[in-house]
């Protein structure tokens, strides 16, 4: 283990854990190295010992069921369904026995979910940020989630975004910005360096001016953490109330929230092989007059 960081050593050292639990043990607290509290990013050497106080076991992760406010069913048949996520709620449980999360809101609906998966994110097919509203579809049997997933690999689940933006972007761009996601809460981008694969591209057009923003519509298939947001912010973009990779302004648009909503999801029905569109309207906040 010499030489080797200390959230990597404990992924391979409990292989049947998931590497959100060696991340969580970590920040809480809870592994010591030689009797001291250690980062994620602690250096080991060979000789060291390393002690586990505890850990969450995967069960710890399931969602646990319940009403969310300002959630609801966009669409829904025996096969599959569109959740509208409200801004402030995480897709899934970010620490275990984590309350008011999309993944409890479906299996409130839906209790049948639990059975087909048993990830902390269930059946959900994508994972919106915690600020961020909007469509979001789920599987409802075995068939139809293993159909999707493959449709996801494949780049095949298109998502359409609306947000605001500082600045005047005034063409359509595509944006291919080589993302590196690995390690911290922002992501790293490589603006000297573009990415290969299409699927991680973010194409981006102006619908209107607002004053000092732009009205933008983004579109990506299968994307990566924060992938619309870091893009945009590294073309000069920043979305409004982005307070990771912009500025939060004291009043106004995004003051409140993140100005970045899940307008619309397209696939592939996995019973009916017609494409699907579902979406989510836009919160009172976009209106801006």
């Amino acid at each position: 283990m010499d030489g080797t960081r200390l959230d990597r050593f404990l992924r391979k050292a409990l292989p049947d854990l998931p590497a959100r639990s060696v991340t969580f043990a970590i920040g809480g607290g809870d592994v010591s190295v030689e009797g001291e509290r250690a980062r994620k990013g602690r250096i080991l050497r060979a000789g060291e010992v390393v002690r586990v106080r505890r850990i969450a076991d995967r069960e710890d992760w399931l969602p646990v069921p319940g009403d969310l406010a300002g959630a609801k069913v966009l669409f829904g048949d025996a096969d599959v369904v569109v959740l509208s996520k409200p801004a402030d709620v995480h897709t899934e449980s970010h620490r275990p026995g984590e309350k008011g999360t999309l993944a409890g809101y479906l299996l409130f609906r839906y209790p049948s979910v639990a059975g087909i998966s048993r990830e902390p994110g269930l059946t959900l097919l994508t994972r919106l940020d915690y600020a961020t509203s909007g469509a979001v579809p789920a599987a409802l049997t075995p068939g139809a989630f293993a159909f999707l997933l493959r449709e996801r690999e494949k780049g095949s689940i298109e998502k359409t975004y609306v947000c605001l933006v500082h600045g005047a972007l005034e063409r359509e761009m595509s944006l291919s910005f080589l993302l590196e996601t690995e390690g911290g809460e922002r992501v790293r981008v490589r603006k000297d360096r573009n990415e290969m694969d299409p699927r991680y591209w973010t194409a981006v057009a102006p619908v209107r001016r607002e004053g000092a923003y732009t009205l933008v519509r983004a579109l990506i298939s299968k994307g990566k953490r924060h992938q619309i947001r870091a893009h945009l912010a590294a073309a000069g973009f920043p979305i409004v109330g982005d307070r990771r990779y912009g500025a939060v302004p004291p009043e106004g648009p995004g003051a409140a929230r993140l100005m970045l909503h899940a307008e619309e999801v397209r696939f592939v029905h996995p019973a009916t092989k017609a494409l699907l569109r579902v979406a989510a309207p836009l919160p009172a906040e976009f209106r801006i007059t």
